[in-house]
């Protein structure tokens, strides 16, 4: 619309300027040129105007109208440019000047009129202005008044100029009209409509800007408390673990990294803080902790919550320090842990928490995020396997460890089904040499790696949970095995190690007599080994499971007696039959020598009407020292290594008698 009245105001400007021309030549010739030339230009201002007033009344169909009227005054602007006196005129004559009545004088001319031709003009042009009108029309009925004001208003004065230009040709009479004196009117009247317009178009996109503005400093301001929200901790508002990956592997892809290091630490026995005083005493002391470490924490050094009880410390560089970069990094850890240990008052309570740490010094050997991740993991792995409250800088062999745990843990899933287990049996002898019995133990034949010891897969499998499974596998096969034993040891008993985890499961008395019963196996011949973690968890759960299973008929054996943390009050509750003294305290034995503490323990354990075995017996010297403390029997190498079954059944049929 803008754009159309422009058009038209050049347009009218230039039929203006040819009009005032017109008023100043003195020659025939060029007035000849100028009313040509001025009707030439009308016929540009016609479609034009249509055109803007179109698009101001917001005509549906507008470019048929335009098209329309171009079509009509193209035709009549090709036959002014051919006529030799314009289409109005078939000749031009000067009259005699006019005296304005300011004393100014000016030309005048007149002509014949062309009959036809002038008729279609003045009627294309009439039409135009109807067409005008019947926009305002439109426009009131719309209910845009405020619109249609201005462009009535520019009819009202070019009627009047029309009628007064009219009524001085009808009556023969001479003077200035001002039929185009109308349209400087319009121009003037739709400037002032259109700025005004334009205004406010302006004012409202400023105030469309400022709220615009405002929304994106809004937008902004909620993306940084997302982001803040993505990368920080809820609770402690320190970073979280993508902050920590994120500025790790910036650390590692640059070109200009030093020695550092990531220092995973872990809070001991948090969960039982949990548990005992809630989750918002909980809470407290992880805030506590977090504030603890920001404060001893070296100057440049990141510190994130991992989630749960874990915070990461990022060293950038050690070569500060002047020391090796493990042994600054195991400096900070432990000034950091003994910070930590420190009691913290959290409202009535005065907390202790134990602090365990991995640390894995950068760039070793990763040069991605997720294996410094797993280096530090695997430290802090083995700081909790040292004892705790310790802290643990990685080493390659503790990659080679968990490679290896991982193939025995993916292979366990599998060895059950490939029936690649198998027991193996030691036999146990009393002190006159008489066989009573066999311990049955477990090995993993694997297919790629051979024989694995049971010592290295059996904390995966409980682990894991395998170790349910696999004990239900080991007291099928045993208890099978009984019944190929000859006649002549129908009374020895088999001895079968039970897990801690199994002895938890809800289902192990069930699943214990299940076995015997579809084994046909006789439960007072079977001795159920039990170590001394038992201790550790629920007693009285453990002590009800053994009360009801010996009372079944099965007997229960207290194995490694000595390594662990067994109390006279715990073996008076549990009707443990047997006591089996750790191989550790044999190994020095000798042969007329008088150990005080393995004679106290046989001696308690007689006490008590408990059967004792040594375990890891493997010179006589030793067996005879034993005799002398009165030893009740003996197992180990002396006797004879583990056997495989069938190797198991040939040593048996040797020692029949």
């Amino acid at each position: 619309m803008y754009f159309a009245f422009g058009c038209l105001s050049l347009l009218l400007s230039i039929y203006l300027g040819l009009t005032a021309a017109l008023y100043q030549t003195d020659t025939v010739s060029t007035a000849c040129a100028l009313v040509r030339a001025e009707i030439s230009f009308a016929c540009l201002i016609y479609p034009t105007g249509i055109w803007f007033f179109s698009l101001y009344t917001g005509i549906a169909h507008w470019r048929r109208w335009v098209t329309a009227a171009a079509l009509i005054f193209g035709a009549l602007f090709v036959v002014n440019l051919l006529s030799p006196y314009s289409l109005l005129y078939t000749d031009i004559t000067m009259r005699p000047p006019l005296v304005l009545p300011w004393g100014e004088t000016v030309h005048d001319y007149t002509g014949t009129e062309s009959a036809h031709v002038a008729s279609i003009y003045y009627t294309a042009v009439n039409a135009s202005y109807l067409w005008a009108v019947c926009s305002c029309i439109l426009l009131w009925r719309r209910g845009q008044g405020a619109r249609v004001w201005s462009l009535t208003l520019y009819l009202v004065v070019q009627a009047t100029a029309s009628v007064h230009a009219e009524s001085l040709d009808h009556n023969g009479r001479r003077g200035l009209t001002f039929d185009s004196l109308a349209f400087l009117v319009l121009v003037l009247l739709m400037s002032g409509v259109l700025r005004r317009e334009l205004q406010r178009r302006t004012q409202a996109l400023a105030a469309s800007l400022d709220g615009l503005r405002s929304e994106t400093q809004r937008r902004e301001g909620v993306e940084a408390d997302l982001r803040h929200l993505a990368y920080h901790d809820h609770l402690t508002d320190l970073p979280n673990r993508h902050y920590m990956h994120e500025r790790l592997q910036a650390a590692l892809d640059s070109a200009e990294q030093g020695d550092g290091a990531l220092i995973l630490f872990d809070l001991d026995h948090f969960k039982t803080i949990n548990e005992a005083l809630g989750h918002d005493v909980g809470d407290e002391l992880l805030k506590g902790v977090a504030a603890r470490i920001s404060e001893a924490a070296p100057n440049g050094a990141c510190i994130a919550r991992f989630g749960g009880d874990e915070f990461a410390l990022h060293i950038s560089s050690l070569t500060d320090t002047g020391e090796p970069p493990a042994q600054a990094a195991l400096r900070i850890a432990h000034e950091i842990t003994t910070r930590l240990t420190a009691p913290l008052r959290i409202g009535d309570h005065d907390l202790v928490v134990g602090v365990s740490a991995g640390i894995a010094l950068l760039p070793g050997l990763a040069r991605d995020v997720d294996n410094v991740l797993r280096q530090v993991d695997m430290a802090l792995y083995r700081a909790k396997a040292s004892g705790r409250h310790t802290a643990v800088v990685f080493e390659s062999v503790m990659q080679a460890q968990a490679d290896r745990r991982l193939l025995l843990e993916k292979g366990l899933r599998l060895a059950l089904d490939r029936d690649e287990f198998e027991l193996h049996y030691q036999p146990q002898l009393d002190m006159q040499g008489r066989f009573i019995g066999a311990e049955a133990l477990l090995r993993w034949r694997h297919p790629a790696h051979g024989l694995i010891d049971p010592v290295e897969f059996i904390p995966i499998a409980e682990e894991t949970g395998l170790i349910h499974s696999i004990g239900r596998y080991v007291l099928q096969r045993a208890c099978l095995e009984l019944d190929s034993w000859p006649a002549a040891h129908a009374q020895a008993r088999l001895s079968i190690n039970v897990s801690p985890w199994q002895l938890f499961a809800q289902d192990f008395v069930r699943t214990l007599r299940e076995a015997v019963a579809s084994t046909r196996a006789d439960p007072r011949r079977i001795t159920l080994e039990i170590t001394e973690n038992v201790f550790l968890h629920d007693l009285e759960d453990a002590a009800g499971k053994i009360r009801a299973l010996d009372a079944a008929g099965f007997h229960f054996s207290l194995d490694d007696f000595g390594s662990g943390y067994t109390s006279l009050e715990s073996l008076k509750k549990l009707p443990v039959r047997e006591l089996k003294i750790d191989r550790t305290f044999i190994e020095g034995l000798r042969a007329g020598s008088h150990d005080r503490f393995i004679e106290a323990m046989i001696a308690i354990a007689h006490y008590l009407e408990l059967f004792v075995v040594a375990e890891g017996v493997e010179t006589e010297e030793q067996r005879t020292a034993l005799a002398g403390l009165g030893c009740d029997a003996i197992q180990g190498y002396l006797v004879s290594r583990p056997l495989p079954a069938p190797e198991f059944r040939n040593w048996l049929a040797q020692h029949a008698s």
